[in-house]
């Protein structure tokens, strides 16, 4: 059977029999193939294509058929948990049970917000319909374990810079109001917030958004406005709620008073502000940019440390560090047993993550994939923090 489904809904195993798009605009040999890996649909998702034909006869199906559905690969074993608990009661499962369901949600938001900005620069106004089921998405996902999104971070392409940044900070905003113990409401809204706190941007000039240099000091008066913007666009917006728009309008305002627009100072920036103001400069710094290369997050973390009491508020600074991680979601890591591998998640224990072992030094070769609990392995420890690029991996 020959089903259109969106990009978001691809996996292993299905047959394309139609791309929708000319064979020019594709980076594969041929036309109808076997998905046989999550480059290959990173690969599509890449090439701008949205819509995509499958046989179901001759490859899988897909989990589900409606946006709003869940798309998860342990759905039999977590609807009979679900059952057993109350209705309103979120279940914990492990990163890698909600990797499938993560990425889903960190596709859809990304396309949301591609599309939304290029609407509001056509003059229309945001659609909170259009935006709260992707939150529901994301923020149900960051409830069940916020790591898996967490990782998705790490995934980055320079020239689409504006858009993954916004749903990178709509996550460790999540994160971080998850790790504070805020209500389920706070936290769906300073993700919204996060989503779309640059909104601003549709108004700025191409050649100033996209220049692949720093900026002259005249450009950055004109960058700098994107704040002013996003604050007309966010209060013009219906039934946007406070929290979100304090995220765009304060994310440049800093604790002692240097920031933008407004030179707020302390408490005059609310909590959703100052948050957003630590979270939007860590992403940035670990972003791959075209003039400039991401820290490492280990890396940032202790440069906030640094301007903690001078540029953001020194008691969230602290939580921040907390909510994300000494070893952050998708680091890379060596082990002291020769093994490269992926952190997928804290479990209590900050200075001994969960990992996934990948590649083995020694003889520059890769292994079947063995997630271990370094907390219950006394003898296995994180030797170093390792660079992806230095490696030629990608997250």
């Amino acid at each position: 059977m020959i089903k259109k489904i969106k990009v978001s809904h691809l996996r292993k195993g299905m047959f394309i029999h139609g791309l929708n798009c000319s064979w020019l605009k594709h980076p594969f040999a041929k036309n109808q193939f076997v998905l046989k890996s999550e480059i290959d649909i990173r690969k599509i998702i890449d090439a701008g294509i949205r819509e995509i034909e499958i046989d179901t006869g001759k490859g899988l199906d897909v989990f589900v058929e409606k946006r709003k559905a869940e798309n998860q690969i342990l759905r039999t074993a977590i609807d009979e948990k679900k059952a057993a608990k109350p209705e309103k009661k979120v279940l914990k499962i492990t990163a890698k049970d909600e990797e499938q369901q993560a990425k889903v949600a960190f596709a859809e938001a990304g396309f949301l917000i591609n599309d939304m900005m290029a609407d509001v620069k056509m003059g229309k106004q945001i659609e909170m319909e259009a935006v709260n089921p992707i939150m529901d998405q994301m923020s149900k996902s960051i409830l069940r374990n916020e790591n898996a999104l967490l990782a998705l971070t790490r995934i980055r392409i320079m020239n689409k810079y504006t858009f993954e940044h916004s749903v990178s900070l709509s996550v460790l905003l999540m994160t971080f109001a998850k790790s504070m113990k805020l209500s389920e409401k706070d936290i769906k809204d300073v993700g919204t917030g996060g989503l779309l706190h640059d909104i601003g941007k549709t108004l700025t000039p191409d050649h100033i958004l996209n220049k692949p240099a720093k900026l002259t000091d005249e450009e950055f008066v004109i960058m700098r406005r994107h704040v002013e913007d996003s604050r007309d666009i966010l209060n013009k917006t219906k039934n946007l709620p406070q929290a979100a728009i304090d995220v765009g309008a304060l994310h440049h305002e800093r604790y002692d008073g240097t920031g933008y627009p407004d030179g707020l100072k302390g408490d005059e920036i609310s909590i959703y502000g100052r948050m957003a103001a630590i979270v939007d400069v860590y992403d940035a710094i670990t972003a791959n940019r075209c003039y400039h290369k991401g820290k490492e997050p280990s890396v940032v973390l202790k440069l906030l440390m640094q301007w903690s009491g001078g540029h953001f508020d020194p008691l969230l600074v602290q939580k921040f560090i907390q909510a994300v991680g000494i070893y952050p979601p998708g680091t890379l890591v060596l082990l002291n047993n020769g093994l490269l591998s992926k952190v997928m998640e804290a479990d209590g224990n900050i200075l001994k993550p969960i990992v996934e072992c990948f590649f083995r030094v020694k003889d520059r070769s890769y292994i079947t994939p063995e997630i271990i609990n370094l907390a219950k392995s006394p003898m296995i420890k994180i030797a170093s923090v390792e660079s992806y690029a230095q490696w030629n991996l990608t997250p």
